[in-house]
């Protein structure tokens, strides 16, 4: 079973009218119905811009594979109006249950569809996720107030730049299970790796919008004002003493191991640890960000460049553990994401 929920729905029907708003439930309602067509499924409006889907005879992944290619179809169908909500195209949120063997009600495969629903909204909208009780148990971990903090601050790019909002989303989830997995960090170092992933990007707050939101290449001086976001987000982050240890993070994460990066150009172990780290991961997911209209590189891809880089942008040891880790613990799902 599958939950899917129109994104920024009420902001559509804010600005173009709740009529209109009604012809984008209708228009939407038939994606999903020509979508269906030929197999066995069954969709249904399950309230307000809530939609779900029934696919009897269907694993997890294979639901996965279809829903996942909707959801990129769906980025790619032009309706009117779209162009001014945060994503600038139609989009949805979705999340998927199966029915198991211990499972007797079908309010419990609801209630997990709907949870699965919840944590992909919680992601920053425009995906899919599976219920899996240990994932939705990571999306809860909170460092309390600390994290708490950050978060309100990265919410701020939800306004202005709803990529950059769900790249520290991806990024902060990165940190949290690679870090897990590092033996040789302490339980300290792997809180600073993880909150300072989260909030990484936010001197970008201060980067204009037509910068941030350009498709075409950068021109020098527009570079040079998207470089120093380090800066002005080591400036931001150090309003407050208590966060001192995300500033290496924030400020260094695009130095390069050879020393050619920025903004000090940095080389070798010069370049603290953590943030030799948060290179690797940022580069990563910044190389398989998907934005509709524009091509991605493919996990796989993205994993070789890694490895042609090491020892020149990234960290030769860390670079082959990020590898080994994606491979051993996320490849098989990310390679479902990329299924086309």
């Amino acid at each position: 079973m599958a939950f899917l929920d129109l994104d920024d729905f009420k902001k559509y029907n804010d600005r173009n009218g709740h009529l209109q708003g009604d012809r984008l439930l209708t228009f939407f309602g038939k994606l999903l119905q020509n979508a269906v067509e030929g197999t066995n499924f069954t969709v249904a409006r399950y309230g307000g811009e809530e939609f779900a889907i029934l696919m009897p005879n269907t694993i997890k992944d294979e639901a996965y594979v279809f829903l996942n290619r909707l959801r990129k179809e769906v980025n790619d169908t032009y309706f009117e109006g779209v162009e001014h909500i945060p994503y600038r195209c139609l989009s949805f949120s979705c999340g998927i249950a199966e029915m198991e063997k211990d499972m007797y009600e079908s309010e419990e495969l609801i209630h997990r569809a709907d949870q699965a629903l919840y944590y992909a909204k919680a992601q920053g909208k425009n995906n899919v996720q599976l219920y899996d009780k240990h994932h939705m148990r990571l999306d809860e971990i909170r460092f309390k107030q600390d994290l708490e903090a950050l978060e309100q601050q990265v919410k701020f790019f939800l306004s202005k730049d709803v990529y950059t909002y769900r790249h520290s989303k991806r990024v902060f989830k990165y940190a949290l299970e690679f870090g897990s997995r590092l033996s040789e960090l302490t339980d300290h170092e792997r809180q600073t790796l993880i909150l300072g992933a989260l909030i990484h990007d936010i001197g970008k707050i201060e980067v204009p919008r037509d910068i941030l939101n350009k498709r075409g290449k950068l021109e020098k001086h527009e570079w040079e004002i998207i470089k120093k976001h380090v800066t002005w987000g080591r400036e931001i982050v150090a309003e407050e003493k208590r966060f001192d240890d995300l500033l290496p993070l924030i400020e260094l994460h695009h130095e390069r191991y050879d020393g050619r990066g920025y903004p000090y150009g940095l080389k070798g172990e010069e370049i603290p640890k953590l943030a030799r780290i948060l290179c690797i991961i940022d580069s990563f997911d910044a190389m398989t960000t998907e934005r509709p209209y524009q091509p991605t590189k493919t996990f796989e891809e993205a994993l070789e460049e890694i490895k042609r880089c090491a020892g020149t942008q990234f960290d030769p040891v860390y670079a082959a553990k990020f590898i080994a880790f994606v491979r051993e613990h996320c490849l098989p799902l990310m390679e479902l994401q990329q299924l086309e």
